[in-house]
């Protein structure tokens, strides 16, 4: 290479830097702002690599920190993941070890939102051990709360009890009352469990008087789907509408991809409740072309979404089409290790099989979902029947 080359080279590196530079600043300006980065999802991307393949740590951190918020709301999981790893390596390099424990923490986050389920409780356990040898109890907590969300969603009803109800303990302990809005949401889910829904609400209503005036919008929306939801199975369809549509509202504001399907599907089982199965089927069909989008492989929201256009199918009188599409939300909660939506959907399952005399089939499915019904401890009376009531 001559000199001219070299200078050619040089100054060619030299722009290079200067432009990632100046994207790094606008992902840090703009990193609320999500329709903005969008457009330049690719470009950020690619200044992320360079980054990483430099072994730029100040400045791959710095990106993660403004972008990763981004990357994980609105579903850019395959991105959120590498760079949540690369940071993670960045952490034990610099033996950053408060710094590995959080990004382990939210690599399990990410992992949890995908239905990774058994991976995510055994890096949310991690990140505990790490921040209690760092001295760091009110963190450890934090990742203490969120593996017993991940172990109910396994179908270990009395552990995911046992870690909401000693996570509660110790944040009394610690004077920290605020923070129990979220072992009291578990609380919540683990009461519905067993059927009592009442309980179930007063416990969520008792969370939402602890997030008053907080900026917790993405927590509150969530209290307020637990809401509508209770209310939708009371039958109580105006109610279940004034708190599904302020949830939307709060999770819309708060840009979280994930639950806004969420509340838009369970709008749909309201339409459904309601004897509107057109308008259910447009707001179900709209929600199932979001997962077309390259980057968004929520897994458990798309199940669910599937299950609840199964239903509609048999409100409709359809049901071949119904089993179909319940064939594919069984498969995809296989995959993710959901036993306690398997169990759910299996029910279903078995109930049309044998009314249509599928007979065959509804015994390959009985035995196994038998099997889990009693390995998941879901065998108990309250538990099993709070299960089919819902």
């Amino acid at each position: 290479m001559n000199e001219k080359q070299a200078k050619a080279q040089q100054f060619a590196a030299h722009v290079a830097n200067i432009a990632l530079t100046h994207r790094l600043a606008r992902a840090q300006r703009e990193s609320k702002n999500y329709p903005s980065l969008e457009k330049d999802v690719e470009l950020f991307w690619e200044d992320i690599w360079q980054c990483y393949a430099q072994q730029d740590w100040e400045r791959l951190i710095a990106f993660r920190e403004a972008l990763q918020s981004f990357f994980d709301l609105r579903g850019y999981w395959h991105y959120s993941l590498s760079l949540n790893a690369w940071v993670e390596e960045a952490a034990k390099a610099h033996e950053d070890r408060f710094n590995e424990a959080r990004w382990t923490h939210d690599h399990a986050d990410i992992l949890n939102q995908q239905g990774d389920y058994r991976e995510a409780e055994q890096l949310y356990q991690k990140s505990e051990h790490i921040y209690r040898s760092l001295d760091q109890p009110e963190w450890a907590l934090k990742s203490r709360h969120m593996r017993s969300m991940v172990v109910r969603a396994q179908g270990r009803t009395n552990e995911a009890r046992q870690l909401s109800q000693s996570t509660m303990d110790e944040a009394r302990q610690l004077h920290l009352e605020i923070w129990l809005a979220h072992p009291l949401y578990v609380l919540a889910l683990l009461t519905r469990d067993q059927g009592n829904i009442q309980q179930a609400v007063i416990f969520v209503e008792e969370s939402l008087a602890l997030l008053a005036g907080t900026d917790e919008i993405a927590m509150i929306g969530q209290c307020l789907y637990f809401l509508g939801e209770a209310a939708l199975q009371q039958k109580q369809l105006e109610k279940a509408r004034g708190y599904l549509e302020e949830s939307l509202q709060r999770v819309q504001q708060a840009g979280i991809i994930r639950r806004e399907i969420a509340t838009k599907r369970l709008l749909g089982e309201l339409e459904v409740a309601s004897g509107n199965y057109s308008l259910a089927m447009q707001i179900y069909n709209e929600i199932l072309k979001t997962f077309e989008k390259e980057q968004f492989d929520d897994k458990s929201a798309k199940a669910q979404t599937i299950f609840s256009k199964a239903i509609l199918y048999v409100h409709l009188k359809q049901p071949l089409e119904a089993i179909r599409l319940l064939e594919v939300t069984l498969a995809i909660y296989k995959e993710i290790g959901n036993v306690r939506r398997v169990i759910a959907v299996s029910l279903v399952l078995l109930r049309l099989y044998i009314r249509h005399f599928h007979w065959l089939r509804a015994g390959k499915l009985l035995i196994p979902t038998c099997k889990l019904v009693y390995t998941s401890g879901l065998l108990q009376p309250r538990v099993f029947f709070g299960l089919l009531r819902r």
